[in-house]
């Protein structure tokens, strides 16, 4: 069966969360800062829970959910772990690029509220967008502190 542009916008949000959720599982190991350590933790478990949640929309909907690339995962943790080196600010490199990740997601769910969904998948998609805003004033706030 083939999927609907709505089936696949849902399936894309998936693997953004998987990949948000590892990027700030790996990142733990680049900080010895605890609050970062915790900020970290609680952000990925937003992301599992959130994909897990994407999971059942998806199949609810008649989909079934891809899973993550294995290759461009590296890719983008090589890319990560290179930014960080590579920067002067490492908390600073680090805070900023989640908070863009982030952003990507929040994007996704916007684009998809504008389709037609049902109310249940509507209500995840806003509790998300929601998320991501108070994710994203977290890194801020963490960017920022000394």
């Amino acid at each position: 069966m083939w999927l609907d542009d709505r089936e696949v916008m849902l399936d894309e949000m998936i693997p953004a969360c998987m990949h948000i959720e590892r990027d700030y599982r790996s990142l733990i190991n680049l900080t010895d800062d605890p609050l970062l350590t915790q900020l970290f933790n609680e952000l990925a478990n937003h992301h599992k829970d959130w994909a897990g949640q994407l999971e059942f929309h998806i199949r609810e909907m008649g989909g079934m959910p891809s899973d993550l690339d294995p290759e461009k995962q590296a890719v983008e943790e090589m890319i990560t772990y290179a930014k960080v080196a590579l920067s002067d600010h490492e908390r600073h490199t680090i805070l900023k690029n989640q908070k863009e990740e982030e952003e990507k997601l929040k994007l996704l769910a916007s684009k998809l509220l504008e389709k037609k969904i049902p109310d249940s998948t509507k209500s995840l998609l806003r509790h998300i967008e929601k998320g991501v805003e108070k994710n994203q004033s977290r890194l801020l706030a963490a960017r920022f502190r000394s």
